[in-house]
C-alpha cells in the first residue's frame, strides 16, 4: 500500500491488457455509459480508456474497501467528482492522468488532488508556449536550458500547473500564467497563485519509468515534508477480492 503519511494513495497501472480481460473486467465493475463511451474506438485507445477507467474504479472501491459498481460518485461546486465517503464520513477525492500507456491514479481523503503525466518528447513549439503561457520567470528559467534540459524543465512546468488545475476543477481553460511553479527536477514548489493561497497546497514530483514525467498536487490540511511520491503498482487482480 502506498504511503499512509498524509492518506494519499498513488498508483501506477499497467494498461496492456488482453482483450478478453477487459471485456470481463468492463462488464464486471464498469457502468453501461463507461462502457459505451468509446465502444466505436479501436486499438490502443479503446484499451488504454478502459483499462484506465477499471482500474480508477478498483482503487476507488479499495479506498472505502466497497465493491466497484457500488460506488456513488458526487460532484464539488466546480463540476468536479468525487467518491461519496464510507462510514468515515469523509469523501474520497482522486484524479486520473494517461500518457500512452503511462496511467497514474492518486485516491485521498486529505483534500482535492490533481495528477498530470506527459511524455518527455520534443516539441517545435516548446519557445511559443513558454513565451506565451507561461509565466515570466518560468519562461526565463526554460529558455536558459538547452536540449533534453530544456524539454524535462518545460513538460515539469506542464505537469505542475495542469496537476495544480485539475485539482481545482478547472482545467487548462484557466490562464497558466496565473499558476507559477519551479520547473527543476527537485525541489517542486508553487511560487505564486493568482487567486489562491500557495500555502494551503502541496505539489509533487512523480518518477516514472516511461520516459515521461508527473506532478501530483493536493490541497491539505497538512504540509507533507517529502516533496518525491513514488507510486505503486495497483494490482487489478482486485477483481477478484471478496468485498
Amino acid at each position: 500500500m502506498p504511503s499512509r503519511e498524509f492518506d494519499l494513495n498513488l498508483w501506477k497501472v499497467d494498461l496492456q491488457q488482453s482483450a478478453d480481460w477487459i471485456d470481463a473486467a468492463s462488464a464486471a465493475v464498469l457502468s453501461a455509459d463507461e462502457r459505451s463511451h468509446w465502444e466505436t474506438a479501436h486499438g490502443h485507445v479503446r484499451r488504454r480508456y478502459l483499462v484506465a477507467r477499471i482500474a480508477l474504479r478498483l482503487a476507488r472501491a479499495d479506498a472505502v474497501d466497497r465493491p466497484p459498481v457500488s460506488l456513488r460518485l458526487l460532484r464539488n461546486g466546480s463540476g468536479k467528482p468525487l467518491l461519496a465517503g464510507d462510514a468515515a464520513g469523509e469523501p474520497v477525492h482522486f484524479n486520473l492522468a494517461r500518457a500512452g500507456d503511462c496511467c497514474v491514479i492518486a485516491v485521498t481523503r486529505a483534500g482535492p488532488v490533481g495528477v498530470d503525466v506527459e511524455h518527455v518528447v520534443a516539441l517545435a513549439e516548446v519557445a511559443d508556449i513558454v513565451q506565451s503561457r507561461f509565466a515570466v520567470e518560468e519562461a526565463q528559467e526554460i529558455m536558459s536550458l538547452r536540449g533534453e534540459a530544456r524539454l524535462r524543465a518545460f513538460f515539469n512546468c506542464w505537469t505542475r500547473k495542469e496537476a495544480y488545475l485539475k485539482a481545482r476543477g478547472v482545467g487548462l481553460l484557466a490562464p497558466l500564467e496565473g499558476v507559477v511553479v519551479t520547473v527543476s527536477d527537485d525541489a517542486p514548489a508553487f511560487l505564486s497563485l493568482h487567486d489562491d493561497d500557495p500555502d494551503c497546497w502541496s505539489l509533487f514530483t512523480v518518477p516514472l519509468e516511461c520516459h515521461a514525467v508527473g506532478a501530483v498536487a493536493l490541497r491539505s490540511a497538512g504540509r507533507p515534508s517529502r516533496t518525491v511520491l513514488e507510486p505503486e503498482t495497483l494490482s487489478l487482480n482486485l477483481l477478484g477480492r471478496e468485498w
